[in-house]
Protein backbone atom coordinates (compact mmCIF):
# COMPACT_ATOMS: atom_id res chain seq x y z
CA UNK A 1 0.00 0.00 0.00
CA UNK A 2 1.28 3.44 -0.92
CA UNK A 3 2.50 5.65 1.99
CA UNK A 4 0.02 8.37 1.02
CA UNK A 5 -2.82 5.84 1.18
CA UNK A 6 -1.64 4.56 4.56
CA UNK A 7 -1.73 8.08 6.01
CA UNK A 8 -5.14 8.80 4.50
CA UNK A 9 -6.49 5.49 5.74
CA UNK A 10 -5.50 6.30 9.30
CA UNK A 11 -7.26 9.65 9.01
CA UNK A 12 -10.45 8.03 7.69
CA UNK A 13 -10.30 5.33 10.35
CA UNK A 14 -10.06 7.89 13.15
CA UNK A 15 -12.86 10.01 11.69
CA UNK A 16 -15.00 6.92 11.26
CA UNK A 17 -14.52 5.91 14.87
CA UNK A 18 -15.66 9.35 16.00
CA UNK A 19 -18.73 9.07 13.76
CA UNK A 20 -19.68 5.67 15.17
CA UNK A 21 -19.27 6.94 18.75
CA UNK A 22 -21.56 9.88 17.94
CA UNK A 23 -24.22 7.44 16.69
CA UNK A 24 -23.94 5.37 19.85
CA UNK A 25 -24.58 8.45 21.99
CA UNK A 26 -27.53 9.77 19.98
CA UNK A 27 -31.04 8.62 20.93
CA UNK A 28 -32.78 8.04 17.60
CA UNK A 29 -35.95 6.59 19.16
CA UNK A 30 -36.71 9.63 21.30
CA UNK A 31 -35.68 12.22 18.74
CA UNK A 32 -37.95 14.00 16.29
CA UNK A 33 -37.41 13.85 12.54
CA UNK A 34 -36.08 17.38 12.69
CA UNK A 35 -33.60 16.47 15.43
CA UNK A 36 -32.45 13.43 13.46
CA UNK A 37 -32.00 15.47 10.27
CA UNK A 38 -29.92 18.00 12.18
CA UNK A 39 -27.83 15.23 13.73
CA UNK A 40 -27.15 13.69 10.31
CA UNK A 41 -26.20 17.04 8.77
CA UNK A 42 -24.02 18.02 11.75
CA UNK A 43 -22.33 14.60 11.71
CA UNK A 44 -21.47 14.87 8.02
CA UNK A 45 -20.05 18.39 8.39
CA UNK A 46 -18.11 17.54 11.53
CA UNK A 47 -16.66 14.39 9.96
CA UNK A 48 -15.62 16.27 6.84
CA UNK A 49 -13.92 19.01 8.85
CA UNK A 50 -12.11 16.39 10.91
CA UNK A 51 -10.82 14.65 7.79
CA UNK A 52 -9.63 17.91 6.24
CA UNK A 53 -7.97 19.08 9.47
CA UNK A 54 -6.04 15.83 9.86
CA UNK A 55 -5.11 15.49 6.19
CA UNK A 56 -3.83 19.06 6.11
CA UNK A 57 -1.31 18.21 8.84
CA UNK A 58 0.30 15.72 6.44
CA UNK A 59 -0.37 17.55 3.16
CA UNK A 60 -0.36 21.30 3.89
CA UNK A 61 0.00 22.32 0.23
CA UNK A 62 -2.97 20.29 -1.00
CA UNK A 63 -6.51 21.34 -1.92
CA UNK A 64 -9.54 19.76 -0.22
CA UNK A 65 -12.91 19.51 -1.93
CA UNK A 66 -15.65 18.33 0.42
CA UNK A 67 -19.25 17.54 -0.38
CA UNK A 68 -20.44 19.45 2.68
CA UNK A 69 -18.04 22.37 3.04
CA UNK A 70 -16.86 23.00 -0.50
CA UNK A 71 -13.29 23.70 -1.57
CA UNK A 72 -10.51 24.64 0.82
CA UNK A 73 -6.95 25.32 -0.28
CA UNK A 74 -3.83 27.33 0.36
CA UNK A 75 -2.97 30.46 -1.60
CA UNK A 76 -0.38 28.77 -3.82
CA UNK A 77 -2.58 25.76 -4.76
CA UNK A 78 0.56 23.80 -5.59
CA UNK A 79 -0.41 20.38 -4.26
CA UNK A 80 -2.80 17.57 -5.06
CA UNK A 81 -6.58 17.62 -4.64
CA UNK A 82 -8.49 15.47 -2.16
CA UNK A 83 -12.16 14.70 -2.82
CA UNK A 84 -14.16 13.96 0.33
CA UNK A 85 -17.61 12.48 0.89
CA UNK A 86 -17.79 12.20 4.68
CA UNK A 87 -21.05 10.27 4.85
CA UNK A 88 -22.30 8.24 1.90
CA UNK A 89 -25.50 6.29 2.59
CA UNK A 90 -27.10 9.01 4.71
CA UNK A 91 -30.57 7.45 4.63
CA UNK A 92 -29.12 4.26 6.09
CA UNK A 93 -27.25 6.30 8.68
CA UNK A 94 -30.37 8.16 9.84
CA UNK A 95 -32.29 4.87 10.05
CA UNK A 96 -29.66 3.11 12.13
CA UNK A 97 -28.61 0.70 9.38
CA UNK A 98 -24.86 -0.04 9.62
CA UNK A 99 -24.36 0.42 5.87
CA UNK A 100 -22.73 3.80 5.35
CA UNK A 101 -19.24 4.89 4.42
CA UNK A 102 -16.54 7.53 4.37
CA UNK A 103 -15.13 8.14 0.90
CA UNK A 104 -11.85 9.74 -0.14
CA UNK A 105 -10.04 10.17 -3.44
CA UNK A 106 -6.74 11.87 -4.23
CA UNK A 107 -6.24 13.53 -7.60
CA UNK A 108 -2.76 14.24 -8.91
CA UNK A 109 -2.49 16.49 -11.96
CA UNK A 110 -6.25 16.21 -12.37
CA UNK A 111 -6.40 12.40 -12.42
CA UNK A 112 -7.66 10.23 -9.57
CA UNK A 113 -4.66 8.19 -8.40
CA UNK A 114 -5.71 6.91 -4.96
CA UNK A 115 -9.09 5.95 -3.53
CA UNK A 116 -10.41 4.84 -0.15
CA UNK A 117 -13.86 3.71 1.02
CA UNK A 118 -14.42 2.49 4.57
CA UNK A 119 -17.42 1.19 6.45
CA UNK A 120 -16.66 2.39 9.99
CA UNK A 121 -19.14 -0.05 11.56
CA UNK A 122 -17.85 -3.28 10.01
CA UNK A 123 -14.24 -2.10 9.75
CA UNK A 124 -14.03 -2.99 6.05
CA UNK A 125 -11.47 -0.82 4.26
CA UNK A 126 -11.41 -0.73 0.46
CA UNK A 127 -8.40 0.97 -1.14
CA UNK A 128 -6.77 1.31 -4.54
CA UNK A 129 -3.93 3.10 -6.28
CA UNK A 130 -3.85 3.47 -10.06
CA UNK A 131 -1.91 0.62 -11.65
CA UNK A 132 -1.34 -1.15 -8.33
CA UNK A 133 -4.60 -3.03 -7.85
CA UNK A 134 -7.29 -2.84 -5.18
CA UNK A 135 -7.37 -4.19 -1.65
CA UNK A 136 -9.92 -5.03 1.02
CA UNK A 137 -8.40 -4.56 4.47
CA UNK A 138 -4.92 -5.20 3.10
CA UNK A 139 -5.76 -8.20 0.90
CA UNK A 140 -5.83 -8.06 -2.88
CA UNK A 141 -9.32 -8.27 -4.34
CA UNK A 142 -10.68 -9.09 -7.78
CA UNK A 143 -14.07 -8.81 -9.42
CA UNK A 144 -16.35 -11.81 -9.79
CA UNK A 145 -15.81 -14.13 -12.75
CA UNK A 146 -19.50 -14.84 -13.37
CA UNK A 147 -20.45 -14.98 -17.05
CA UNK A 148 -24.21 -15.63 -16.91
CA UNK A 149 -26.71 -12.97 -15.89
CA UNK A 150 -29.01 -15.65 -14.50
CA UNK A 151 -26.34 -16.47 -11.90
CA UNK A 152 -25.48 -12.88 -11.03
CA UNK A 153 -26.18 -10.78 -7.95
CA UNK A 154 -26.67 -7.19 -9.09
CA UNK A 155 -26.37 -4.14 -6.85
CA UNK A 156 -28.92 -1.50 -7.84
CA UNK A 157 -30.14 1.92 -6.82
CA UNK A 158 -33.79 2.85 -7.17
CA UNK A 159 -34.59 6.41 -8.26
CA UNK A 160 -36.32 8.91 -6.00
CA UNK A 161 -40.05 9.43 -5.57
CA UNK A 162 -40.36 11.91 -8.42
CA UNK A 163 -42.69 10.66 -11.12
CA UNK A 164 -40.97 11.86 -14.28
CA UNK A 165 -39.90 10.35 -17.56
CA UNK A 166 -36.33 9.68 -16.51
CA UNK A 167 -37.26 7.93 -13.27
CA UNK A 168 -39.95 5.92 -15.05
CA UNK A 169 -37.35 4.67 -17.54
CA UNK A 170 -34.96 3.76 -14.74
CA UNK A 171 -37.65 1.85 -12.84
CA UNK A 172 -38.61 -0.02 -16.01
CA UNK A 173 -35.01 -0.99 -16.76
CA UNK A 174 -34.42 -2.17 -13.20
CA UNK A 175 -37.60 -4.23 -13.50
CA UNK A 176 -36.36 -5.82 -16.72
CA UNK A 177 -33.01 -6.59 -15.13
CA UNK A 178 -34.54 -8.09 -11.99
CA UNK A 179 -36.39 -10.70 -14.03
CA UNK A 180 -33.17 -12.07 -15.53
CA UNK A 181 -30.76 -12.10 -12.59
CA UNK A 182 -30.28 -14.42 -9.67
CA UNK A 183 -31.15 -11.52 -7.34
CA UNK A 184 -30.86 -7.78 -6.98
CA UNK A 185 -29.66 -5.91 -3.91
CA UNK A 186 -30.07 -2.25 -3.01
CA UNK A 187 -27.47 -1.41 -0.34
CA UNK A 188 -28.41 2.26 -0.12
CA UNK A 189 -24.75 3.26 -0.41
CA UNK A 190 -23.27 3.75 -3.87
CA UNK A 191 -19.67 3.71 -2.66
CA UNK A 192 -20.08 0.41 -0.86
CA UNK A 193 -21.97 -1.05 -3.81
CA UNK A 194 -19.00 -0.37 -6.11
CA UNK A 195 -16.55 -1.53 -3.43
CA UNK A 196 -18.35 -4.83 -2.85
CA UNK A 197 -18.58 -5.29 -6.62
CA UNK A 198 -14.81 -4.87 -6.77
CA UNK A 199 -14.42 -7.46 -4.02
CA UNK A 200 -16.54 -10.01 -5.89
CA UNK A 201 -19.33 -9.96 -3.31
CA UNK A 202 -21.67 -8.91 -6.11
CA UNK A 203 -21.36 -9.53 -9.81
CA UNK A 204 -22.66 -6.30 -11.34
CA UNK A 205 -23.97 -2.86 -10.42
CA UNK A 206 -26.65 -0.64 -11.97
CA UNK A 207 -26.63 2.78 -10.32
CA UNK A 208 -28.07 6.20 -11.14
CA UNK A 209 -27.15 9.71 -10.00
CA UNK A 210 -24.02 8.66 -8.16
CA UNK A 211 -22.39 11.56 -6.32
CA UNK A 212 -19.43 12.79 -8.38
CA UNK A 213 -16.97 12.69 -5.46
CA UNK A 214 -18.08 9.17 -4.58
CA UNK A 215 -17.79 8.05 -8.18
CA UNK A 216 -14.15 9.10 -8.46
CA UNK A 217 -13.19 6.80 -5.61
CA UNK A 218 -15.59 3.98 -6.44
CA UNK A 219 -14.65 3.88 -10.10
CA UNK A 220 -10.91 3.64 -9.41
CA UNK A 221 -11.36 0.84 -6.87
CA UNK A 222 -13.66 -1.03 -9.24
CA UNK A 223 -11.36 -0.62 -12.25
CA UNK A 224 -8.29 -1.74 -10.30
CA UNK A 225 -10.18 -4.92 -9.41
CA UNK A 226 -10.96 -5.70 -13.05
CA UNK A 227 -14.40 -4.08 -13.36
CA UNK A 228 -15.55 -2.25 -16.48
CA UNK A 229 -17.86 0.76 -16.15
CA UNK A 230 -20.17 2.29 -18.75
CA UNK A 231 -23.07 4.71 -18.91
CA UNK A 232 -26.63 3.44 -19.44
CA UNK A 233 -26.12 3.19 -23.20
CA UNK A 234 -22.92 1.17 -22.86
CA UNK A 235 -20.70 4.17 -23.63
CA UNK A 236 -17.81 5.62 -21.63
CA UNK A 237 -19.53 8.79 -20.37
CA UNK A 238 -20.70 7.52 -16.98
CA UNK A 239 -19.25 10.46 -15.07
CA UNK A 240 -21.40 13.19 -16.63
CA UNK A 241 -24.71 12.06 -15.08
CA UNK A 242 -23.42 9.55 -12.55
CA UNK A 243 -25.35 6.78 -14.30
CA UNK A 244 -23.27 3.61 -14.09
CA UNK A 245 -23.47 0.03 -15.29
CA UNK A 246 -20.53 -2.05 -14.08
CA UNK A 247 -19.36 -5.66 -14.03
CA UNK A 248 -16.50 -7.87 -15.13
CA UNK A 249 -15.80 -7.74 -18.90
CA UNK A 250 -17.48 -11.07 -19.67
CA UNK A 251 -20.78 -10.15 -18.01
CA UNK A 252 -21.09 -6.51 -19.01
CA UNK A 253 -22.91 -6.91 -22.34
CA UNK A 254 -25.49 -9.16 -20.70
CA UNK A 255 -26.15 -6.62 -17.94
CA UNK A 256 -26.61 -3.79 -20.45
CA UNK A 257 -28.85 -5.89 -22.70
CA UNK A 258 -30.79 -7.32 -19.78
CA UNK A 259 -31.88 -3.89 -18.63
CA UNK A 260 -33.28 -2.80 -22.00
Amino acid sequence: MQPMVNLALRVLREAGEELVHAVERFDFERSSDQDISKFVADSAIRTEKTIIFKLRKHFPEDTFQGRETGTSNNEEQTGNTWLINPLEGQENFRSGLPVYSLVLACQIAGKTEHALIINPVTGQEFTASRGRGAELSGRRMRASSKTKLSQAIVGIKFPGLAQDERNDRIRARIGNLSQQTRMIRALGDDALTLAHLAAGHMDAAWLNNVDSLTLQAGALIAKEAGVLLTDFSGGPDFESEGDVIASNPKLLKSVIKGSL
